[in-house]
């Protein structure tokens, strides 16, 4: 019966939702026809302002072409050859019709000779973030093909997202049509991956709830810590209940002076997490041996600031696992409690004490905004007091790495050392994640799978919120990873730091526009003195279309040799994955490249076995990385770089 009566509803809802969209395009078509008859734009305005006032479901909202314009959909791949409806000339005595005008598209410029174009995503002006170098930016063809993007509604819909789409030029349709290049939805399904073409991307990776979930990150760091011992001891010691629970209660009795946290296994925004000592109720402890989640060792020596508790939202930016690329974002968020810290037992129940999640804390009136400077005037709304002290409830890391420096505190080890917890995180769940990867795309051969429309390695990005909290010996302890990280503009920090970084991801991931948009804009390329073969628009990332056995092959081959010996065994595979690499960090923005790094080496011990992909970029880097490209002694299909100057 209750089955029955939530399909009613839900069948309303669906009912009532498909209404309002044919009430607001009808007001859309007469609004439009008034505005030609009458010719009163203050009424037409008027109309157009009570469109805009409502949610937008789609681009019809916002002035962009309805779905009705558009070509019907294709059977597969983004859209490459349609161009926008011409408009026929007026006849004299006619007035030009209005109507939205097209949303132009940046290219960024490649730094080597011959190499086609990527999307360049530009920071809003709502932001207030200082604008990246534009000197590689070239504006596209106006009458060039249309780009598309889908965000569906599996997930929430943030301003910092959608703005940022919608100024680099692309137009929203549904994710059925699969017209888009950009898909920002949840985890990709089988049937959604298996249609991907080459340039399709898509902001999840299948699985990474291998990451996501306290209970599953935890089950792969402990197996790495059983391997390697101390040089894995980056999380605080966890026990998975109840399956675990006569292990943690002996744990538990054995130290007796310890703090404990519990937290569920997939709940988000401090919801459900409790701290207990060693020192349990009977009572409490018959409800930990049913109940399903995780307890860790609660870290009681957090560094302070002003007294007050903090942790650490650091942006991570993986754009594939093998090879393995990392990028961390130079700015985060530094998230404070919003009562003074104690270690006293008494206060543990005290959430705002001893938990820092923003949701938490911001339901406390102490709490404080920080506005980003813009109203420093008031002297109410700076971060800090006139003694370095925090006064907003929240900080960016350029004010953390300020307080470091007034305190004589080595910020750059501490980053240094979160760079090195991101690495060894992200390598321990690679394995599970290729078997999903795998699983996904109903293939065997590891990351070499490839589906039938041609999705690869590189189809897939993902953006991480890594909370570190940091103890007074300036050692960082990973708390837990958000596969779906928060991008709300909740204040105007917020704003410009999320709004920034959506920009730089979409640059770096590289979204290739359509062939023929790029060469109706011949400065969007540096065309060599000679001519080049440039490569197809549908063609997948470097080392894509080689097997698993032949990549093996080739690094049985690459691995004994030194750095420069090996360099000089590159093929063409090897030479169009290091240019790939080195060019995605050239337009990398305010995010840092964590790997692969110079000293990638230490990290080979980690892997069961080093992949064909992770062994050329290191042996690339360890030869001496960007700066090969300065030399004159390649091979000659490598192409000439021609700018040094990162966007």
């Amino acid at each position: 019966m209750r089955s029955r009566r939530r399909r009613a509803f839900h069948l309303r809802r669906v009912m009532l939702a498909a209404g309002l969209w044919m009430k607001l395009r009808k007001r859309r078509r007469c609004a439009a026809t008034s505005q030609q008859s009458s010719g009163s734009p203050l009424l037409a305005s008027t109309r157009r302002d009570t469109i805009d006032t409502m949610d937008d479901v789609e681009d019809v909202m916002d002035g962009a072409p309805s779905d009705d314009n558009l070509d019907p959909p294709q059977p597969r791949g983004p859209v490459r050859s349609r161009k926008p409806p011409t408009r026929k000339p007026c006849e004299e005595g006619e007035t030009a019709p209005t109507g939205p005008k097209p949303r132009k598209i940046l290219l960024l410029r490649s730094v080597f000779e011959g190499r086609p174009p990527v999307v360049l995503f530009t920071y809003t002006q709502a932001c207030c973030a200082d604008q990246r170098p534009l000197d590689r930016a070239v504006p596209a063809d106006e009458e060039g093909p249309r780009m598309f993007y889908s965000h569906t509604d599996a997930v929430h819909q943030y301003n910092a997202v959608i703005n940022i789409l919608r100024q680099g030029g692309l137009y929203r349709v549904r994710a059925e049509t699969n017209r888009w290049t950009v898909l920002w939805s949840l985890h990709p399904s089988p049937d959604q991956l298996r249609r991907f073409s080459p340039v399709q991307r898509t902001n999840h990776f299948p699985g990474s709830y291998h990451l996501g979930r306290k209970d599953l990150i935890w089950r792969n760091l402990a197996k790495m810590q059983q391997r390697f011992g101390k040089e894995y001891q980056i999380t605080p010691q966890g026990y998975i209940l109840p399956k675990a629970f006569l292990a943690w209660d002996a744990a538990r009795l054995r130290q007796s002076d310890a703090l404990w946290i519990w937290k569920p296994c997939s709940q988000s925004c401090g919801r459900g997490i409790t701290i207990f000592s060693s020192d349990v109720p009977e009572d409490q402890l018959r409800d930990l041996a049913k109940k399903r989640g995780i307890v860790q060792r609660y870290i009681p020596n957090p560094l302070l600031i002003g007294g007050r508790k903090f942790d650490l939202r650091i942006y991570v930016v993986v754009l594939s696992y093998d090879p393995l690329k990392i990028y961390v974002n130079f700015e985060g968020l530094v998230r404070f409690a919003t009562e003074l810290y104690s270690e006293s037992v008494e206060t543990l129940q005290s959430r705002m004490m001893h938990l820092t999640n923003y949701s938490v804390n911001k339901q406390n009136p102490a709490f404080v905004q920080n506005l980003d400077g813009q109203g420093e005037e008031d002297k109410e709304d700076a971060a800090v007091d006139e003694s370095g002290q925090p006064r907003a409830s929240k900080w960016s890391l350029s004010e953390l790495r300020i307080h470091f420096a007034r305190e004589g505190l080595d910020f750059g080890a501490l980053w240094e050392a979160m760079k090195d917890l991101v690495i060894k995180t992200l390598i321990a769940v690679e394995e599970p994640l290729k078997g999903e990867w795998c699983k996904t795309l109903g293939e065997d051969g590891g990351w070499s799978a490839r589906g039938p429309g041609g999705a690869h390695r590189g189809s897939c990005f993902e953006i991480y919120g890594f909370d570190i909290l940091v103890d007074r010996n300036l050692k960082p302890w990973l708390l837990e990873v958000n596969i779906c990280p928060s991008l709300s503009s909740g204040s105007p920090l917020d704003k410009r730091i999320k709004t920034k970084l959506v920009a730089d991801v979409l640059t770096l991931v590289g979204v290739h526009p359509p062939t023929g948009l790029w060469k109706l804009s011949p400065d969007s390329v540096h065309w060599p003195a000679s001519g080049a073969a440039f490569p197809d628009e549908n063609e997948a990332a470097a080392g894509c279309l080689l097997s698993e056995d032949g990549m093996a092959k080739r690094a049985l081959k690459l691995a004994s040799e030194s750095p420069a010996e090996a360099l000089a065994l590159f093929d063409e595979v090897a030479w169009e994955l290091v240019v790939e690499t080195h060019e995605e960090e050239m337009r990398s923005g305010g995010l840092e490249m964590a790997f692969p790094c110079p000293g990638a080496s230490r990290y080979v011990q980690y892997w069961g076995e080093e992949s064909y992909c992770n062994l050329v970029l290191r042996k690339w880097q360890e030869a001496g990385g960007a700066a090969i490209f300065r030399s004159k002694k390649l091979p000659p299909w490598v192409p000439r770089q021609v700018c040094f100057r990162k966007t």
